[in-house]
């Protein structure tokens, strides 16, 4: 299957830049290909990617998981390759908090405009809820954690929204809200 290699040079870098072992990282090519061969072309088409993160994040609308296939999907080919996916759970599950919060705007900030506009906030509220429900919190402790990070005395500009320096400094402060959207390591929704 192709895209479902790599080289030694790309295995070393993976391994440089994550927590993978290169134990790790042989688990992870044979998951992908098992993942990824149900369509018989090679790579991960964006239905077998949902498939897959749908059931790590059964609470997430389809559109947040095209999004967040098409953000991982860097080349933009349509098609996730196993360097892309294994940077796609090491974001997901292994990387450093910033990082992870950082990405979670990215998967918001779905006009690419550096900004959550109302809309945008309005679609993470939902998913923080819908989350925090999933893990045994009130919808009122949930609404409270996601609204508390996107209020506007976080804002500087509150005509543009709230910027990605803004929410993840926000974000970062509030440990019910990265629990809430399991950043951090606990048994809820293990990825991997």
């Amino acid at each position: 299957m192709g895209n479902s290699k790599l080289s030694k040079e790309e295995k070393e870098e993976i391994i440089k830049k994550t927590k993978y072992t290169p134990e790790d990282i042989e688990q992870l090519i044979k998951d992908f290909k098992v993942a990824a061969a149900s369509d018989k072309k090679s790579g991960f088409s964006q239905e077998e990617f949902i498939k897959f993160f749908k059931v790590r994040f059964s609470n997430w609308d389809e559109a947040s998981m095209v999004r967040m296939f098409t953000l991982f999907d860097s080349d933009g080919n349509g098609v996730i390759d196993v360097k892309e996916f294994i940077t796609a759970l090491y974001l997901m599950a292994k990387a450093p908090t910033l990082d992870k919060l950082g990405f979670f705007f990215d998967l918001f900030d779905s006009d690419k405009s550096g900004y959550l506009e109302r809309e945008e906030v309005d679609k993470l509220v939902n998913i923080v809820v819908c989350c925090g429900k999933g893990l045994g919190y009130s919808i009122n402790d949930a609404i409270d954690y996601a609204v508390s990070i996107t209020s506007c005395r976080h804002i500087a500009d509150y005509q543009k929204g709230m910027s990605r320096e803004e929410f993840i400094k926000s974000a970062s402060q509030s440990e019910n809200f990265v629990k809430v959207i399991c950043f951090y390591e606990s048994p809820c929704m293990q990825l991997y």
